[in-house]
């Protein structure tokens, strides 16, 4: 496990060095100048030898090799320039806004897996079933309905109608989550739904179920012991993809209930030209994703050690997953 860990985090470094490289080089073929949006957000005026000796000062009249060679290097050594928007650097205006992200996230996350879980689970179980049909309608709703819509009905019903929670979030205070934390998750819930009750009846379909039946396991123990186990590994990617999602920042939500999050400050930096914070955000969120990924493949192997590590990421597939579990069925206690 450590050799796979140790070759992965040596795969992120040509990542990281393509993705800041194409991040710069977007930024650097704006035809917005820094130094000058820099000056007018400050209120100097930008004249044009003051503009000139902010570009000096910044690097910006330096070649564009040099001027990536030497944002690559402050970032190393966690200097990502400093922001005209916030008047800070870019560092620290990152943190302030991550802090946000990550408890928002956090909660969205609980909500997804304690809900959509066991409906995906019974919804497998009764397929078919009244109780499945009205599951999937509540699946397809996640999928079809914006999450912008659905927080302003959430704010019109509970913050301007009943007046039970604030229309506009405050961080500092727990019910100032609320609104957001269900509009959001409320969109993620469908894809997990899904993904858990085709697995499930994918598994109950297969003929060690049968085998298992035949030696007398109730069906309530074949479900808990096998079935989710097995059932439940191909969803460990989608719920990957749901937390880089969510810690890279949920611009919609952020945004209609003015909580300072990442999403929100990425909008204000794009919207005011600050290239520098953009670049920051673009790295940011491409490290989360990369992690990410990383643990979830490590997940694999601890849930399933049967499923060995490929650098080709055949230790994700279903296939890899069910043959494994199908394997140490038989060695199962009965």
């Amino acid at each position: 496990m450590l050799r796979y860990i140790g070759a992965r985090l040596l795969q992120m470094i040509p990542v990281l060095f393509g993705i800041t490289l194409i991040s710069f080089a977007l930024m650097y073929l704006s035809p917005s100048d820094p130094a000058l949006m820099m000056l007018t957000a400050q209120g100097s005026a930008p004249t044009p030898d003051l503009v000139e000796a902010v570009r000096h000062e910044m690097g910006l009249d330096q070649p564009a090799y040099i001027q990536y060679l030497n944002w690559l290097v402050g970032m190393l050594h966690g200097d990502f320039s400093v922001s005209h928007t916030f008047t800070a650097p870019v560092a620290s205006v990152l943190l302030s806004h991550l802090g946000v992200t990550l408890i928002l996230s956090l909660l969205e996350l609980i909500v997804v897996l304690v809900v959509a879980i066991p409906l995906g689970v019974l919804a497998g179980l009764k397929q078919n079933s009244v109780l499945d049909f009205l599951i999937q309608i509540f699946e397809y709703s996640s999928f079809s309905m914006p999450t912008f819509w659905l927080a302003l009905l959430l704010i019109y019903f509970f913050a301007v109608t009943l007046g039970v929670l604030p229309a506009i979030s405050n961080s500092t205070m727990p019910e100032g989550y609320v609104l957001p934390v269900v509009a959001l998750s409320f969109s993620y819930l469908g894809r997990l739904i899904g993904q858990v009750r085709v697995d499930v009846i994918e598994e109950m379909k297969k003929p060690y179920i049968v085998g298992l039946r035949s030696r007398g396991l109730s069906m309530k123990t074949i479900v808990r012991k096998h079935v989710l186990r097995n059932a439940l590994m191909p969803s460990i990617t989608i719920i990957g993809l749901i937390v880089g999602a969510l810690l890279s920042g949920s611009l919609t939500t952020e945004i209609v209930f003015s909580l300072e999050g990442l999403g929100s400050m990425a909008v204000q930096a794009i919207t005011t030209r600050d290239y520098f914070l953009v670049q920051g955000y673009v790295v940011i969120t491409a490290v989360f994703f990369i992690v990410v990924n990383l643990i979830v493949d490590i997940l694999y192997h601890v849930l399933n050690p049967q499923v060995s590590f490929t650098h080709t990421r055949k230790a994700r597939t279903l296939k890899g997953a069910q043959a494994a579990d199908a394997s140490k069925c038989e060695e199962s206690e009965f």
